[in-house]
């Protein structure tokens, strides 16, 4: 860390630890309590009538008023949603008063009867919602977790679907990351509590946190900043998604909160019956959950929240992937053919369980320690079956009496003896456990503040096969099939599929007896994400100065680490006669007897092979297998990978309040330095090869000679010397200042102007920092200024992006509570990441650091491309409709949108970048029935360029509507029923590939549908 930063930072400490004199006065303090629930508020403000003394109340309802003048005054105490609140009190010099306040609705007196619980429990949460944004230092949402109802199975991704500038990104049905305005999943930063979540990426090495161990159970409400203060990291190029766990603080009362409930998928209802899948054994699909929160206030010292969940899912998987050719064989990108054909059908249970325990203790005034420590285990189990058809890449028949290829956008008939047709599957276990420990200790006081802490946070990915008696996968092809066509070509559903033998007789893809074993595969993985922390921050208030003001100044260090490993084993099967590829190696003997179920997309009933028959075939007649020693050591070896980021940041932050408290400004400085150590395989394919004394190579008749250590080419010993496991280790260091300024104005007592200025940076994939080159030399030698070979690597030495981001809005709070806001907003990028697929120059050459003997190889890289801007427009509107008759109030809307625009180098690297996204909710709440409706809008998404399609093409997710319901309905004070329901019209997820020049017909390259999700059961309190 630069010497300059420290002294400044420290200088700022000594400047305020100066005693400055105070105002002669008393101090007032006290707690707001809202009376409908009986909760501590935060964010009410309590201000001193005829002087400019102004408080806030913390996250437990406290609060405290210095330099009161002594003798009589009057306390005014208002909260967006609930009744305001008058206290005459007299003040004497030197002494603290105590005043605690509660405040109501709508001037009455609160009594919670069998029937209002629910509908009080959505008012409320709107409240919490709206005055932690009102009263924002700088642009943020914050949302309680009660505020859009019943989230069932507990993943905390679909209640922030439905936050304003916030998009998710799932994987099949489950909501995998989420992202801040439009970006990649891996520029948003996610922490609990402020200390981030550590995230073992399904076993990869993406930054992207993943949300299947996150549950909302444990979380009271959520903060999405949009720009950053100087105390809050600076990358958070797209934004910041911070869950607050709950706090025994907040309430008044011991309560006890549970549910438990069935869920369901549309497909599957049957609720007292086993039925097949989606392993090898029949099981229910209609499975039970239930969840809890014990909230202890024990004294006005110690609090206790104890928080359970166990979520059990099925959902059903179907998929259809068409795969265009738009290049050779006749095909151009205006008149492509239909090649590839998969049909997928993957179903797939869920168990999520959680157990969170939070402890809060006031071991002296002013003094807060919390403690909380959280498991989560979450394991999923897939049974992907999928068939795949191939046409084939050749028009040219394999036999001179044998049918051409011929196509139009409805039909595909292949060339004779170019066809191939194969079964293949994923069946896996997936264990993703994690735990994490946060303490903090907070301390409060009319002239210091500190607030220091140090969290870790360990989660690991498991991926299993073999040892629940399965292989992950196999290849299984259908030797006979020389013909394939499609016809009624109407995605996605399934063309007609029709498969012939070479003497052009019909041949039955449905019999697996059809079929021939080739091999089998077992892919365990093991992979670990580690974070560890720990801040200190210190701010002094600044009472001597005319007007409100402070300095803050903190030093925090993160280190992140991953570790993960890799396998694929394969095996290759020669049967009972130990030859492979012979009548003997029929697959019909996997054949699984128990799973039959329609395979969806209109494609007929077939017979599937199963992974578990063939392991049972392995460990019964293991002769029949043949290890494959190389390939399945290359595997380990380069996907075994590790790496190390520590990041240290220092801030100095001022806040200044003008204008009778009507204007406050936040700006300063923080500085990051980042350090990598990166570990990957280590390639060399010369080591085989003796070297003469000068490192000249060793050649006999031209030749190269090889080492005697190294065997024959291709060999377990040649292995060993070519490739070493993270053998290449790269070190990097950078660091950066990033200013900021944020300004709230209250132009009037409702209406609120904001502007901020950041500056923020977006670190590169950790897959980008960790070293590994593949490279792929051609079989044959090149034509005339061709290709020797394909060299793919990732380039360690890429830059983070970095951003100016200008953000400005407006915010009008309606006095019964509801906002209506709009904001405009613009990020300048620096260092965008472009693809390069390109023969290799020299300038490129030394930019990605590659040996200059292989200019002319075809290359496959990242670089930093130049420039970007993203400007954009959000919008948010939340309001009870009171202001039509009377039936109106019982109506509430929520609805808020972002549009994005993207401007660049045609280069740059757009990928994950979503351009539209809204929501709608609309909830109606009359004791005893509350109802919810929401649809969340999900934009089209830009992925990544697909060379070799067309000129122009890139992959695309394609819009998607979703459509969520809740309704309950209150039996008495402590029972009520519910009902819940996601993404009620099935919409489905479509991936495309296209440029200008495609046609629509061929646009589709897959669409998913999982059913409709439900969830029906009991809830209450005590």
């Amino acid at each position: 860390m630069p010497n300059q930063l420290l002294r400044l930072v420290a200088a700022a400490l000594c400047a305020v630890s100066v005693a400055l004199a105070q105002t002669p006065g008393g101090s007032i303090s006290g707690r707001v309590q809202n009376a409908t629930n009986g909760q501590y508020i935060k964010n009410a403000r309590v201000a001193v009538e005829g002087s400019g003394l102004v408080a806030v109340t913390n996250e437990f309802g406290d609060y405290r008023l210095a330099g009161v003048p002594a003798g009589p005054a009057t306390l005014l105490v208002t909260y967006t949603g609930l009744d305001s609140a008058t206290a005459r009190v007299t003040v004497v010099a030197g002494q603290t008063l105590e005043q605690n306040f509660s405040l109501g609705r709508d001037g009455q007196i609160v009594q919670l009867d069998a029937f209002t619980v629910g509908a009080a429990r959505e008012t409320n949460a709107t409240a919490i919602s709206l005055n932690e944004q009102r009263f924002a230092e700088n642009i943020k949402s914050v949302v309680s977790a009660d505020a859009f109802g019943d989230v069932t199975e507990g993943n905390v991704g679909e209640f922030l679907k439905f936050l304003p500038g916030i998009t998710v990104e799932y994987t099949a049905a489950d909501i995998r990351n989420v992202s801040v305005r439009g970006f990649n999943p891996l520029f948003s930063a996610v922490s609990q509590d402020g200390a981030r979540v550590a995230s073992s990426a399904a076993g990869g090495a993406s930054r992207a946190v993943d949300f299947y161990t996150v549950s909302i159970n444990n979380i009271s409400r959520v903060e999405v900043t949009k720009v950053p203060t100087p105390d809050s990291p600076a990358d958070s190029l797209g934004g910041a998604v911070n869950m607050i766990s709950k706090s025994a603080f907040e309430h008044s009362r011991r309560e006890f909160r549970y549910r438990a409930y069935v869920s369901m998928n549309s497909e599957d209802r049957d609720v007292f019956r086993r039925t097949p899948g989606p392993g090898d054994e029949s099981t229910f699909k209609v499975l039970p959950g239930f969840d809890f929160n014990y909230i202890l206030p024990a004294s006005s010292t110690f609090g206790l929240v104890i928080n359970g969940l166990s979520s059990n899912q099925f959902n059903e998987q179907h998929r259809s992937q068409p795969t265009w050719r738009f290049v050779g064989a006749g095909a151009t990108p205006t008149a492509p053919y239909l090649r590839n054909y998969t049909m997928q059908d993957g179903p797939k249970r869920v168990v999520r369980d959680s157990l969170s325990v939070k402890a809060d203790y006031k071991p002296a005034p002013g003094h807060v320690l919390s403690l909380t420590g959280t498991v989560t285990y979450y394991t999923a189990f897939f049974g992907n079956r999928n068939i795949n058809f191939d046409v084939g890449s050749s028009d040219v028949p394999t036999v001179a009496t044998g049918t051409a290829l011929s196509f139009s956008p409805t039909f595909t008939q292949g060339a004779t003896g170019r066809a191939v047709a194969s079964y293949g599957a994923s069946f896996r276990t997936f264990t993703n456990p994690l735990e994490s420990l946060v303490l903090t200790h907070r301390y409060n006081s009319p002239i210091w503040e500190t607030n220091a802490g140090a969290n870790l946070s360990h989660s690991r990915t498991l991926f299993r096969d073999t040892r629940d008696g399965h292989f992950q996968s196999f290849n299984i092809t259908l030797p006979t099939a020389s013909t394939i066509r499609y016809d009624n070509i109407s995605l996605p559903s399934a063309p007609r599929v029709t498969t012939r033998d070479p003497a052009g007789n019909l041949l039955d893809f449905t019999s697996l007896a059809n079929w021939r074993l080739n091999s089998v595969t077992a892919s365990p993985v093991d992979g670990e994400g580690t974070v560890r922390g720990a801040f200190f921050n210190v701010k002094r208030n600044l009472p001597a100065l005319p007007v409100p003001a402070s300095l803050k100044a903190g030093i925090d260090i993160r280190n992140d680490t991953r570790d993960n490993r890799r396998y694929t084993n394969a095996w290759n099967y020669v049967g009972p006669d130990g030859i492979a590829g012979t009548a003997d190696d029929s697959a019909g003997r996997l054949l699984d007897t128990g799973y039959t179920e329609d395979p969806f997309w209109g494609f007929p009933r077939t017979q599937w092979p199963s992974p578990f028959r063939a392991d049972d075939l392995f460990r019964s007649n293991p002769g029949y297998f043949v290890f494959q020693e190389v390939s399945s050591a290359t595997n380990r070896i380069n996907n075994s990978e590790r790496i190390s980021e520590t990041v240290t940041a220092a801030f100095l932050r001022g806040d200044l309040k003008l204008l009778r408290n009507r204007l406050q400004l936040v700006g300063g400085v923080r500085f990051e330095q980042t350090r990598d150590t990166g570990e990957g395989p280590l390639i060399d394919p010369d080591a085989p090869f003796q070297r003469n004394a000068n490192g000249t190579f060793v050649t006999v008749n031209g030749a190269r000679v090889r080492k005697p250590e190294a065997g024959a080419a291709g060999s377990i010993q040649e292995l060993a010397l070519v490739r070493k496991e993270r053998g290449s280790r790269v070190a990097r260091t950078y660091d950066g200042y990033y200013p900021s300024l944020h300004a709230t104005l209250n132009v009037t007592e409702d209406l609120i102007a904001r502007f901020a200025y950041a500056r923020t940076l977006g670190r590169p994939e950790f897959s980008n920092v960790i070293p590994n080159t593949t490279i792929d030399e051609a079989d044959t030698p090149p034509a005339p200024g061709g290709s020797p070979g394909n060299i793919t690597l990732r380039n360690t030495g890429l830059k983070p992006w970095t951003a100016d981001n200008w953000d400005l809005s407006l915010e009008y709070y309606f006095g019964k509570g509801g906002v209506l806001s709009a904001g405009v907003f613009r990020k300048d990028l620096e260092n965008f990441w472009g693809a390069v697929n390109q023969p290799l120059t020299p300038a490129l050459a030394a930019t990605l650091d590659i040996d200059p003997r292989y200019v002319g190889w075809n290359v496959s890289s990242l670089i930093n491309a130049g420039s970007a801007r993203v400007t954009g427009v959000e919008g948010n509107f939340t309001k009870t409709l009171d202001f039509l008759p009377r039936w109106g109030r019982y109506f509430s809307l929520q609805t808020n949108g972002t549009m994005l625009h993207l401007t660049g180098r045609n280069d740059a690297d757009f990928s994950g970048f979503i351009a539209r996204t809204g929501n709608v909710g609309l909830t109606f709440s009359k004791a005893p029935f509350v109802a919810m409706v929401k649809w969340n809008y999900r934009g089209r998404q830009k992925n990544s360029a697909q060379f070799g399609t067309a000129p122009g093409a890139y992959e695309y997710f394609d819009s998607r509507y979703y459509l969520d319901l809740n309704a309950e309905y209150a039996l008495t004070k402590h029972v009520t029923i519910f009902a819940n329901a996601r993404n009620v019209t099935n919409s489905p997820q479509n991936a495309e590939r296209y440029s200008s020049e495609t046609p629509g017909y061929s646009h589709l390259s897959r669409s998913e549908e999982y059913g409709v999700q439900m969830a029906f059961g009991l809830k209450g309190s005590f």
